[in-house]
């Protein structure tokens, strides 16, 4: 009888344990290098609405040349944005900016013998809402709507024979989110304000190796088609990467933690105010999502987090502790 309740409590601990798993992403595979079908599949995407902020095509080269080290045959990233679907939802929370644009990669390892596939897709749209924190039902199925479409037009085009899922057991962070606030005195311009810190920004970053991948103005871009985006005086996204830390993970076994590359850092000021928030997923969430486990690749993913935080706080940021702000 006891031998029974143990069996059974062992049981109920296994099936919790798989219950909690979750899903952190869905690669499609197709077999071959299929980087000119990828490059196909993106020229097509503005009929689903959506467009490019960075095409960044074949990491690898640079990777060799800057480490000379080769794992990859092929490693590309680009930015996605669906500018007419994510209105509603930067209007209703800035943090959606964390994923606008989202990132689609594809890759595909040298070792043929292991791996002959490309493989390809994003983060899950349920984990990029849990990182952001939108707990709302109505804001969740449109984002979940706006990346579906874009799956649709993928299957179509790259008629995948293979998938594979990413599953963590490990939950997210309870605050997924870096965020960090700025207060300023108000500008005469404030386009020639947001060119100045952009200006500045960039340079502080390079200096600490950082590259932007990419950037989009979000004020701009709603003004030049005429929808309303007064909720914010700006608002826009810069696309930061490191190739150290980047080649130090991609190129050295994890390609598939490439869903979580480049990082969409954004910024806002709420109309009529005079502070700067900026905000951005932390590395915390590739930790937990990929259920990394080598403490000293997580030792130093965090040493490289923590480098984006003081050079904020060297321009005048404050970390925000408490909730959202």
């Amino acid at each position: 009888m006891k031998l029974h309740k143990v069996i059974l409590a062992f049981m109920m601990l296994v099936g919790l344990a798989q219950a909690e798993a979750k899903l952190t992403a869905e690669l499609w595979g197709s077999e071959g290098n299929q980087r000119v079908q990828l490059d196909q599949l993106i020229k097509k995407i503005d009929t689903v609405g959506y467009s490019t902020v960075a095409a960044n095509k074949d990491i690898q080269v640079h990777y060799y040349n800057k480490f000379k080290e080769s794992t990859l045959e092929m490693i590309s990233f680009f930015g996605l944005v669906n500018k007419e679907a994510l209105r509603p939802l930067l209007l209703k929370n800035p943090d959606f900016g964390a994923y606008a644009p989202y990132n689609f990669f594809g890759y595909k390892i040298l070792d043929k013998a292991k791996d002959d596939n490309t493989w390809y897709g994003h983060l899950a749209p349920n984990t990029m809402l849990d990182i952001i924190g939108e707990q709302d039902a109505d804001a969740r199925k449109a984002f979940t709507d706006m990346v579906g479409s874009f799956d649709e037009l993928v299957k179509k085009e790259m008629k995948p024979t293979m998938s594979k899922r990413f599953e963590h057991t490990k939950p997210l962070p309870k605050n997924g989110l870096t965020r960090l606030v700025k207060k300023f005195e108000k500008p005469d311009d404030m386009e020639e304000f947001v060119e100045d810190f952009v200006m500045d920004h960039d340079g502080r970053f390079s200096k600490h190796n950082f590259i932007i991948a990419g950037f989009i103005d979000f004020k701009f871009e709603y003004s030049d088609m005429d929808l309303e985006f007064d909720k914010y005086d700006a608002y826009w996204v810069s696309l930061l990467c490191h190739f150290e830390f980047s080649n130090s993970i991609f190129n050295r076994g994890l390609p598939e933690a490439g869903m979580f590359a480049p990082c969409s850092v954004y910024f806002y000021i709420p109309k009529g105010t005079n502070e700067l928030h900026v905000g951005y997923a932390s590395v915390d969430n590739w930790i937990n999502a990929l259920n990394f486990t080598d403490q000293k690749r997580i030792d130093y993913m965090r040493a490289i987090d923590a480098e984006v935080v003081e050079t904020f706080k060297e321009m005048g940021f404050e970390v925000v502790t408490l909730g959202k702000d």
